[in-house]
């Protein structure tokens, strides 16, 4: 049995390379809303509506209901995503998930249930934090996000008849189906070294050894770093990858080994550049969810790794630049002594690290926010502006600092 498989550089939002009812499985992670900008035309998810992006979407699922087989599956992972009120206006969290069912519910899919993936995560790919809300008191803290779902569907129909040989090739362990069909997966999450939004080559593994045959055909319509097709080339599976970004190429080949002259099936691996680009058509759909965009580039913001951001200028005696091009107002300060405060935002904060923190509806406009600052040794600047005599505590807002900014003025009075 020769086993093949295709790379498409290109848009999966019209598959035209795969005819009707003639794949068996499709296993995919689309890209999350916002999260990342890998700078490829067209992408779905960075600068989008959150419409736009569930859009887009739905019409991806379509192309899969259209290219599945009767009686086979399409699953999809995917985990619901935190909104930042920094960015978005408010604090919620989009639940995904539940479009997605309903998507593919609308496009004629059934929906076969979900496994929930249990994967030890910073909450970081999600926009989220390890300790969220008011900790260590009620009653605001913030549901850890650190599972993703699987959701199964299935295309309604009869499945065709397969010969008995091809079964036996195919058939799981006791301890496999007793692990695999169960509700609730344990297993850490791949490393984001090539890619930002890898899954381990175990969750296409199990999902191709539960819903296939050997000798199945595999589509993954968000091919990524190509662990999907790797791991149906290691089960003698055929596999279809569509990937809208060719820098993604050489870490494809990397991972299917295409650089190495011994790999087994190299010869029967094809690369297709699309050469023009699609008509993407109208859709009858409107998200339930209710739409969001946001209100600042998330480029911006620095809310992975240490949080640190570098102050390159000083704007003006409230307002100073970071380097991710972000402007910073002083939250809850008001300067009363221009000269003092360029002198000490020019000589102790300009060039250096400063971390910051919110509070609420703190958004100025797309390029500003009003923060809390401190330095890298943790010296309060907002504070220490108001504490040296520079700065008086803002009295016609409310923010959370606001009582102990007030006692400062009183102190130094």
């Amino acid at each position: 049995m020769k086993i093949q498989a295709k790379i498409i550089i290109g848009d999966s939002r019209k598959m035209i390379e795969v005819e009707d009812n003639s794949i068996d499985l499709v296993v995919t992670s689309p890209p999350y809303w916002h999260i990342k900008d890998y700078g490829a035309p067209g992408q779905i998810g960075y600068g989008q509506s959150l419409h736009e992006y569930l859009k887009d979407l739905y019409r991806v699922w379509k192309e899969c209901y259209r290219v599945l087989k009767p009686g086979r599956r399409l699953c999809i992972n995917i985990g619901d995503q935190f909104a930042r009120s920094i960015i978005y206006g408010r604090y919620k969290v989009i639940p995904l998930h539940a479009e997605f069912i309903a998507q593919c519910e609308d496009i004629g899919f059934d929906y076969m249930g979900s496994i929930i993936w249990q994967k030890k995560t910073t909450m970081n790919t999600t926009g989220g934090a390890n300790v969220m809300g008011s900790y260590p008191y009620p009653s605001n803290g913030m549901i850890e996000i650190d599972y993703e779902f699987i959701l199964i569907f299935k295309k309604f129909g009869k499945s065709e008849k397969i010969p008995k040989e091809i079964k036996e090739k195919s058939k799981l362990t006791k301890e496999e189906w007793k692990e695999y069909f169960c509700g609730h997966w344990y297993f850490g999450g791949a490393r984001q070294i090539e890619h930002e939004a890898m899954f381990p080559e175990e969750l296409p593994k199990r999902l191709i050894k539960m819903y296939t045959f050997v000798g199945d055909t595999v589509l993954d319509p968000f091919l990524g770093s190509g662990t999907t097709v790797k791991a149906a080339l290691n089960l003698n599976r055929n596999a279809i990858g569509y990937e809208i970004n060719g820098k993604f190429l050489d870490v494809i080949k990397e991972k299917l080994g295409l650089k190495q002259s011994l790999l087994q099936f190299s010869e029967n691996i094809q690369i297709i550049r699309r050469e023009s680009s699609i008509d993407i058509d109208e859709i009858d759909y409107v998200p339930r969810i209710k739409n969001a965009k946001p209100k600042i580039d998330p480029k911006k913001f620095n809310f992975r790794n240490d949080r640190l951001y570098r102050v390159v200028d000083i704007i003006d005696e409230q307002t100073i630049k970071l380097n991710t091009g972000l402007l910073v107002k002083f939250l809850g300060v008001k300067i009363i002594n221009k000269e003092k405060a360029l002198e000490y935002l020019q000589s102790r904060i300009l060039k250096k690290e400063v971390y910051l923190k919110f509070d609420n509806n703190t958004i100025v406009d797309e390029n500003t926010v009003s923060a809390y600052v401190y330095l890298k040794n943790r010296i309060f600047v907002n504070a220490f502006l108001i504490k040296s005599g520079i700065a008086e505590a803002e009295k016609t807002k409310d923010y959370k600092y606001k009582t102990k900014f007030l006692e400062l003025e009183k102190e130094v009075k």
